[in-house]
């Protein structure tokens, strides 16, 4: 019973650690319905939820994050996604 409990506990937390693989998401509303999702995932990586894709960008400098196409600041700015423009964008 014991070896029973101790599995079924190491798969709870193993489905726990794959669960967030990141920090918390903050969702963005901006000028003309457009809407978004971010995240910092665990490399330091920002995870952009726009348009019906997900984007990857590299981190290029405090809080700027860049593949080239498209760029992500902590502070809402968000260009060459897909399903923008993205403008004035707030939290929440």
């Amino acid at each position: 019973m014991k070896k029973l409990l101790l599995a079924a506990a190491l798969v709870s937390l193993t489905a726990c650690a794959t669960a967030t693989p990141g920090g918390p998401r903050t969702d963005w509303s901006c000028d003309g319905g457009a809407a978004y999702s971010a995240r910092i995932n665990s490399n330091g990586a920002a995870e952009v939820f726009a348009g019906g894709q997900v984007y990857t960008l590299p981190a290029t400098s405090a809080g700027r994050y860049s593949n080239g196409a498209v760029s992500y600041s902590d502070d809402g700015a968000l260009g060459g996604a897909r399903g923008g423009p993205y403008t004035n964008c707030r939290r929440g």
